[in-house]
């Protein structure tokens, strides 16, 4: 079950990742780093930016676009990055375990 969230991504990163140039870039790195998760080596779903992507940096080619800031991580992996959603464990008599990282 995810987490709920009351985050709302600003329109002008909403703007951002639809555009062409973003889908364009995102297809680079898929193929570049073969579809599979840079961290883990699953299979690979999100394009993360190393420097995270903002609202003042995002018009950065730089930032935005540069295949070195970008990497192919899973969805577990990218929400770690992020600190999102941890998947929490219990053991047989319903105790929540500690973290196995």
């Amino acid at each position: 079950m995810k987490k709920q969230s009351n985050y709302k991504k600003p329109l002008k990163l909403e703007r951002f990742y639809k555009s062409n140039a973003w889908h364009l870039a995102r297809q680079i790195v898929i193929a570049r780093d073969h579809g599979l998760c840079q961290n883990c080596g699953g299979v690979g779903t999100q394009v993360h930016h190393k420097i995270h992507l903002t609202p003042r940096n995002v018009d950065d080619p730089r930032i935005a676009l540069n295949e070195e800031n970008l990497v192919l991580l899973c969805d577990e992996c990218h929400n770690k990055v992020h600190g999102r959603y941890s998947k929490q464990k219990f053991d047989s008599d319903g105790n929540l375990m500690p973290p196995s990282d």
